[in-house]
């Protein structure tokens, strides 16, 4: 059963695939003649946007307890915007000593008016979007996010094993015409995953803990651009087969699609 009481250990190290270089960041801007300087520390925003959300988050120096988990966010980028403000890419590593006792890591893009406002808003859409997914991989039963898993006496046409389960995270979607177009099939929590499944079996017959990353967009000449990763690492077959996805929405201009969902070995139910 999930406790609050429980003490979340330190985080290992970051993962050598994770181009994160620590939480604390000092950026000097110049710009008309006026020169200035920015920092943040990214454990100390991170815990604060939990709080500000509803959450119990308690910066640890470089990392953020979060009841069972334990969170380390690590700053990548900043770049400055031509007009004004700035945009920031972070990292944060999520370790649960029983779920993901290794950690993995995503990314978190975003932009702001400062370096402080950026980063909290990458963090707030993690919050919205991949906490979940987290929260509910650690319950026998999901609460928030639909899920995905082998029904008793279907072990014959089942794509999961009969202790493997997908937690589907919030979806996001943008797309430049919005109408509903008649006979089309509604983009429903599940989508992204199913049209790219193939990319994925060998990780469903696995027995890890894999989150898994996926985004993908075409503009209004058709272009496609894809994102997909497993616990931060790129996965080329998953973006081939997002790319194969988008060849067949109806045209609405520029549209993109984004979810983050997770593949684990299902929670014992408690009695």
């Amino acid at each position: 059963m999930f406790s609050w009481l429980r003490k979340s250990p330190r985080p290992p190290r970051p993962a050598p695939e994770n181009p994160g270089r620590g939480h604390i960041v000092r950026a000097a801007f110049n710009k008309a003649q006026k020169t200035w300087e920015e920092t943040d520390d990214l454990a100390a925003s991170l815990a604060a946007t939990l709080k500000a959300l509803g959450h119990e988050a308690t910066a640890k120096g470089d990392w953020v307890e979060f009841g069972e988990f334990s969170l380390l966010p690590q700053v990548v980028n900043v770049e400055p915007m031509e007009s004004s403000g700035v945009k920031t890419q972070s990292t944060i590593q999520v370790t649960h000593a029983s779920l993901i006792p290794g950690g993995l890591f995503e990314y978190q893009h975003s932009s702001g008016t400062d370096i402080r406002d950026s980063f909290a808003k990458g963090f707030k859409s993690w919050a919205d979007h991949d906490l979940p997914v987290f929260l509910d991989a650690q319950r026998a039963r999901a609460v928030t996010c639909m899920v995905m898993e082998m029904k008793p006496g279907g072990e014959t046409q089942s794509v999961l094993p009969p202790d493997r389960r997908v937690v589907f995270g919030p979806t996001l979607q943008m797309a430049q015409n919005p109408e509903v177009i008649r006979g089309e099939h509604d983009f429903c929590p599940c989508c992204l995953f199913t049209n790219s499944i193939g990319a994925f079996d060998d990780l469903l017959r696995a027995t890890g803990f894999y989150g898994i990353r996926l985004f993908v967009s075409r503009d209004d000449e058709g272009v496609i651009q894809t994102d997909c990763r497993v616990n931060g690492v790129d996965r080329p077959a998953g973006a081939a087969a997002l790319a194969g996805y988008a060849k067949t929405w109806p045209d609405r201009g520029f549209e993109y699609r984004k979810q983050y969902v997770c593949i684990q070995t299902r929670a014992r139910e408690n009695g």
